[in-house]
């Protein structure tokens, strides 16, 4: 993720402070790098380190590479040497990490456009992308690439803004308490919306409580600095927030709010959108499939709708767009393979998300419905209830279960359902559905990130033809 962005030497004292002031006074940099594959000379290289890498092995390649300014915790072990070459000026910050934020922020506070935040449990990186999609009908949009939503990835996407964009839609997520805090003084958003609140990284936020007080930390950015906030009432326990803000647009698909489309669905499971308010009246079918496309549509009329969207821009959007699930990211796409019709969700997985899923199978058309489901990770010690919970939503959403993984290995014990069976590998599920090829056989497959579910969709494809 390559940007431009040009810091002086006032900037580098606003963002590092005492640390940058043996500068020289003339330095410039332009562009702000973590990965020496991608830097290009005038870069400043940040040496981030983590649990299975450390940037400052790879200062030498910054070096020679061009870099302008090196950014690290420490000087190399015996000072700097002809490796390092003294007119190559070092910047030594107590986290790297706080530093790119610093660039982050900074970059941001030159600009006065419109930023859209979105956080939330599950389906963020879908209702970004269609946000986005939304939005670029009228306006240049810059957007968080892929699901870069951390402390990281944020402030790399906010160092690309440039005055060519009139908006930025910048996904926001967390799996530790103070983070999403951290993402909003960073990205100082100035409407922003939380999809819904859900057991997610639980090892860390505990429980639903903890979820709901780290996600609406970016409720709390926008009340105290007078931005518009968008509430899915659809949502237990974020409805209650509505009343909270002077500048509020309340949306939903089955609670009373301001912005309420009714969603019907075809026989791939496309919803259509039909939204009725005021002015702001049209019908559009997407070629997204599956519930958690029609929530993402209600997120981003919502934003439309907010950001003064002509309808008719609105409308054609909707139906024009491409999920990424349909390049291969696994994301609610339907696929045919090996003679059966695969419902491919396989990129990630929370509660939340699986039964969004799983009520997307009951609706999809077929004869017989087959769930092969992998472990959710990050849920601490709820694991073992919410795996029990979706292996029951899945007995009553199905005609067959296949199960992988260690969690769900252990719900077995508790049922008795000879239509709910277990594999160790990809491929035993894999020559499991074979033996269900059919006209009407519908497959969900979904798992967490960590369990590579489409690795089953892959070994079907190696036994067609």
């Amino acid at each position: 993720m390559t940007n431009a962005a040009r810091f002086s030497y006032d900037d580098l004292q606003i963002i590092a402070g005492r640390a940058a002031a043996h500068l020289p006074p003339s330095i410039i940099v332009s562009g702000v790098s973590t990965d020496t594959r991608t830097l290009v000379p005038g870069n400043a290289f940040v040496a981030l380190s983590g649990e299975q890498f450390d940037g400052h092995d790879h200062i030498p390649t910054a070096i020679a590479k061009g870099a302008a300014l090196i950014i690290a915790e420490h000087e190399p072990d015996g000072g700097l040497s002809a490796d390092f070459p003294t007119d190559v000026p070092w910047l030594v910050v107590p986290s790297t990490l706080q530093c790119l934020g610093s660039f982050g922020w900074h970059h941001r506070r030159r600009f006065t456009i419109p930023i859209v935040a979105i956080a939330g449990a599950a389906g963020k990186t879908s209702t970004k992308d269609l946000t986005a999609h939304v939005l670029s009908s009228t306006m240049r949009v810059l957007k968080t690439q892929a699901n870069y939503n951390n402390q990281i990835g944020t402030p790399l996407t906010l160092l690309q803004l440039t005055d060519e964009h009139d908006v930025a839609v910048i996904e926001i997520g967390t799996n530790e308490p103070g983070e999403i805090e951290t993402l909003c003084a960073m990205v100082q958003p100035t409407l922003g919306l939380i999809t819904n609140i859900g057991k997610e990284h639980l090892e860390k936020l505990i429980d639903l409580d903890g979820v709901e007080k780290e996600e609406t930390a970016l409720f709390d950015w926008l009340r105290e600095h007078n931005g518009l906030a968008l509430v899915n009432m659809d949502d237990e326990r974020l409805r209650n927030y509505a009343t909270t803000f002077i500048r509020c647009i309340t949306f939903g698909i089955e609670s009373k709010a301001e912005i309420h489309p009714t969603i019907s669905f075809d026989t791939d499971v496309r919803p259509t959108v039909h939204i009725v308010h005021g002015t702001f009246t049209f019908r559009a079918q997407m070629r997204a499939h599956g519930l958690a496309a029609a929530y993402n549509a209600a997120c981003a009329l919502a934003v439309a709708w907010a950001m003064q969207i002509h309808p008719a821009d609105v409308q054609k959007a909707l139906t024009t767009y491409e999920p990424p699930a349909s390049h291969g990211y696994g994301r609610m796409s339907v696929e045919r393979v090996a003679g059966l019709t695969i419902l491919n969700d396989s990129y990630n997985a929370n509660p939340e998300s699986m039964i969004i899923a799983l009520r997307t199978l009951q609706h999809f058309p077929a004869q017989h419905r087959i769930a092969v489901l992998g472990d959710m990770r990050e849920l601490g010690e709820a694991a073992e209830e919410e795996h029990q919970h979706i292996m029951t939503v899945a007995e009553n959403s199905a005609d067959m279960v296949i199960l992988m993984g260690e969690e769900f290995r252990r719900t077995l014990e508790s049922t008795e359902d000879e239509r709910v069976i277990f594999h160790e590998t990809h491929r035993g599920c894999a020559l499991d559905l074979l033996d269900h090829v059919g006209d009407g056989v519908v497959v969900l497959v979904k798992g967490s990130r960590g369990m590579q579910m489409e690795r089953v969709i892959e070994h079907l494809q190696g036994n067609e033809g």
